[in-house]
């Protein structure tokens, strides 16, 4: 019989952010997974969002993306598109924009699309730690063994005036990973279609969390 290949459509946001890193990370692992398709587009008006099996957001400045998202209902199309069967994944400035709640949040401030039941809150680790990097400890185990049999659980996370996981707010969000501190702090999230990550996995040589992506929308599009 002729081989079925796979044809996976993803997008990433390309507002602001690390997004031409994302677009070398899915294109890395398109060369990784010889038996898919992968079309990789940059999504700049609510319109590309349609016919996408995924969406990356990346990180950036969390008020210059709702900005952005006040325009041409864009917004609207972006909740309506994270109501499907896509697989969505924020970075950093996504990870706000997709919690159901943010800390301190102004009355009128931030766009919120929700869908994770979090409460997140800008900076996780005060104004004064702009960046930091540190080990990240993986909780998922098809994360920790996506690349190769080896089971990898800890991963190199690069955190730029990340936002940070206050609380769970439902049992049904799945902690992927955490920080290798005392407080067990949560970087890293996973509710039905929607993920989301405090860190920039985009900006190390890490292929894990972009091949665990990808594999997050072909057991999707197979179980449809």
């Amino acid at each position: 019989g002729i081989l079925h290949m796979a044809q996976v459509n993803v997008g990433v946001l390309c507002i602001q952010g690390a997004f031409i890193e994302h677009i070398r990370k899915l294109e890395a692992v398109k060369a990784l997974k010889d038996s898919i398709t992968l079309s990789i587009k940059e999504v700049r008006k609510p319109e590309e969002l349609s016919g996408l099996d995924g969406l990356i957001v990346p990180g950036g400045e969390s008020t210059t993306l709702s900005v952005f998202l006040g325009k041409d209902d864009f917004d609207k199309r972006l909740a309506e598109y994270v109501k499907g069967s896509a697989v969505v994944w924020g970075t950093c400035a996504g990870l706000i924009l997709f919690s159901d709640h943010l800390f301190g949040q102004k009355t009128g401030g931030q766009v919120i699309i929700g869908g994770l039941a979090v409460e997140s809150t800008r900076n996780l680790f005060g104004r004064q730690v702009s960046s930091f990097e540190g080990d990240v400890e993986i909780q998922e185990p098809s994360l920790q063994y996506c690349i190769d049999s080896k089971a990898h659980k800890v991963c190199h996370g690069v955190f730029i005036r990340a936002p940070g996981i206050n609380k769970l707010l439902s049992q049904e969000v799945k902690v992927l990973a955490n920080l290798c501190d005392e407080e067990k702090t949560v970087v890293a999230v996973q509710q039905g279609n929607m993920m989301a990550t405090c860190f920039h996995p985009e900006l190390t040589d890490d292929l894990r969390w972009h091949v665990y992506f990808i594999d997050c929308i072909l057991q999707r599009t197979s179980a449809n």
